[in-house]
């Protein structure tokens, strides 16, 4: 997954998370939940997302977008994977506040805003998938409603 479809730490331990979850791993017996759940608990923004540069394709290292901003497709890839962690039942506040985060960005029409590329394809070409922008948070937002209680 490293960099093919989705930029790129953020987009492989979602899909990472979600596959342990299937098959029963969790952050209490698994070392390799612990470790990406904490990998993307320390990542998160002042603002309650995350944000990964296309630069961490190329370098093969996690860089964060310039200025520390978030990117709303990733910061949905990011809550979903924390959430198949078992996140909520630790402690749900950073799931709180990324679903604040993308709730709050939502634009009048219904639609998110287009921000930068969270494309990538073989780890060098650098995709604009438009639709990536609504599918993402809306589908993020779900998974909180189903498994995350609310304050």
């Amino acid at each position: 997954m490293y960099g093919n479809w989705g930029i790129c730490f953020t987009y492989a331990t979602w899909f990472a998370l979600r596959g342990l979850a299937a098959a029963g791993k969790t952050y209490h017996n698994c070392l390799a939940v612990r470790k990406a759940a904490d990998f993307l608990l320390k990542l998160q923004l002042d603002d309650g997302g995350w944000g990964e540069s296309y630069l961490s394709c190329l370098a093969k290292k996690f860089t964060p977008l310039e200025g520390n901003r978030s990117n709303l497709v990733q910061t949905a890839w990011t809550l979903m994977g924390l959430i198949h962690s078992g996140q909520a039942e630790r402690d749900p506040t950073p799931l709180h506040r990324a679903a604040k985060l993308l709730i709050n960005s939502q634009k009048e029409d219904g639609d998110f805003p287009q921000q930068e590329i969270a494309g990538a394809s073989l780890r060098t070409c650098m995709i604009h998938y438009p639709n990536y922008r609504n599918i993402y948070p809306l589908w993020a937002l779900a998974e909180y409603c189903q498994w995350v209680p609310l304050p």
